[in-house]
């Protein structure tokens, strides 16, 4: 009899249609027990599985532990494991102001979406559980954040896929004990020193302490939250597409105008909430500063009826963003070629470079991703993938001229439109000319 932490799990995968995934396996209880389940249903289920596990090398011995217990695990279960090792030191020497954290996030994404991609596996599943979801939440709540921080993360985002999401530690802990799998424990996931887990170890015991069952409370706020977010989203969405214009302007002394419409305008060339806190007080005082620097290329200016977004003129080099074309036949090997490029670094479109224009993004651009229903804002998809601001200074959109539909956020998204196939008149393929763009299927 199916397991019911399992059957939840392929009604999960079941859903978005995945029938391959590579499983980011690093030991723990959370993604030993992710594979474990993911072996169990590709042997009942037509669900190919291959495992990635990251060695950073941080914890000396312990960490080599960790990537020697995953092997052993893999092997016993005859699922093939990329093994992948890495300096970060010398990693943060060459991106100067980034920290262990993200470091390490940027490498081991970069290789998930480089695995998946030549392996032609449709999804990376991580092993986030819904203890994480809450402490995402209020992490992001002390930073100040909007709607969007505060409903956590999404199960499936067209790439990452978080099958435990929904399911606390408590039960994941109880899967592996009736199942007789045993773990590792991180070291450093016993110390309080790192916010997250000084919010796991300190805070939220003292709250269940006080409030029993405030676990499962929070749970049911992210999940409301979730849903609350994509209707303040579609809300600044109009306000922006009614109150700022195509020269990067925005009429921002309209009463209507707030801080999370300020945010949302700024977004996409660098600010951040506590910028567009700033700029909305200085609205109303004609003795605070009146421009702001949101990234490497751009910065903020209040006017005397808007607020305009202008290029500092800094790291002209880094606009030299350009797209190579190449065309193809229309035919059984070409779209081989397609079905076998799963990263976003390059992008197979039924026109050519006449039907579209390449240009920055913008303030409330969305675009339908691939795989996904519905639209996301591009400044969502650019934030998920947790990139530097010289990485994000580099993303631009591919949109139709006729229309301004957005097709391809670059390094990052697929639209689900303009999908080539055999009845197409030509296949044209579009790739990033420039050595360092970064997408979050290679940065996430």
């Amino acid at each position: 009899m199916q397991h019911r932490l399992e059957k939840k799990v392929a009604d999960i995968i079941a859903e978005v249609g995945a029938g391959s995934l590579l499983v980011a396996v690093s030991g723990g209880a959370d993604s030993v027990a992710l594979l474990r389940i993911c072996h169990s249903l590709a042997q009942r289920h037509r669900l190919r599985i291959e495992a990635v596990n990251c060695n950073f090398h941080l914890r000396g011995p312990e960490s080599d532990r960790d990537s020697e217990f995953t092997a052993r695990l893999c092997e016993r279960l005859g699922v093939r494991l990329h093994r992948m090792d890495y300096d970060v030191a010398r990693y943060q020497e060459s991106h100067p102001g980034l920290s262990i954290e993200m470091a390490c996030r940027q490498l081991r994404y970069a290789d998930f979406h480089r695995i998946a991609s030549s392996r032609s596996l449709e999804r990376i599943a991580v092993a986030h559980n819904a203890d994480d979801d809450i402490e995402t939440m209020m992490l992001n709540m002390l930073r100040g954040s909007g709607s969007r921080g505060l409903r956590g993360m999404d199960i499936d985002n067209g790439s990452i896929i978080r099958p435990l999401l929904t399911t606390h530690r408590a039960e994941i802990e109880a899967y592996l004990k009736e199942t007789g799998q045993d773990f590792i424990t991180d070291s450093s996931n016993l110390s309080s020193d790192f916010r997250r887990n000084f919010i796991r170890r300190e805070v939220m015991p003292l709250l269940e302490l006080r409030w029993p069952g405030a676990r499962k409370a929070l749970s049911r706020t992210v999940a409301i939250m979730k849903e609350d977010a994509e209707i303040v989203e579609n809300h600044y969405r109009r306000q922006l597409q009614r109150l700022s214009t195509g020269d990067n302007s925005l009429l921002v002394y309209s009463d209507e105008v707030t801080p999370g419409t300020i945010l949302r305008f700024i977004e996409p060339f660098g600010g951040n909430s506590s910028t567009a806190e700033e700029i909305a007080e200085a609205r109303h005082s004609a003795f605070t500063r009146r421009t702001w620097r949101l990234g490497p290329r751009h910065e903020a200016a209040l006017e005397r009826d808007r607020l305009v977004i202008n290029g500092t003129g800094d790291d002209a080099d880094q606009d030299d963003v350009r797209l190579e074309w190449e065309q193809f036949p229309a035919d059984a090997d070409t779209m081989a070629m397609v079905k076998s490029c799963a990263g976003h670094l390059s992008v197979y479109l039924p026109e050519g470079p006449d039907a579209y224009t390449l240009r920055a993004p913008r303030a409330g651009d969305r675009i339908a991703p691939l795989g996904m229903k519905g639209r996301r804002l591009v400044s969502d998809v650019i934030s998920d993938a947790k990139l530097d601001r010289q990485q994000k200074s580099r993303v631009r959109v591919l949109a139709r001229r006729r229309d301004g539909e957005i097709i391809w956020v670059t390094g990052l998204k697929r639209s689900r439109h303009d999908l080539v196939s055999l009845q197409s008149r030509a296949i044209f393929k579009a790739s990033v000319d420039i050595g360092s763009q970064t997408e979050e299927s290679t940065p996430q």
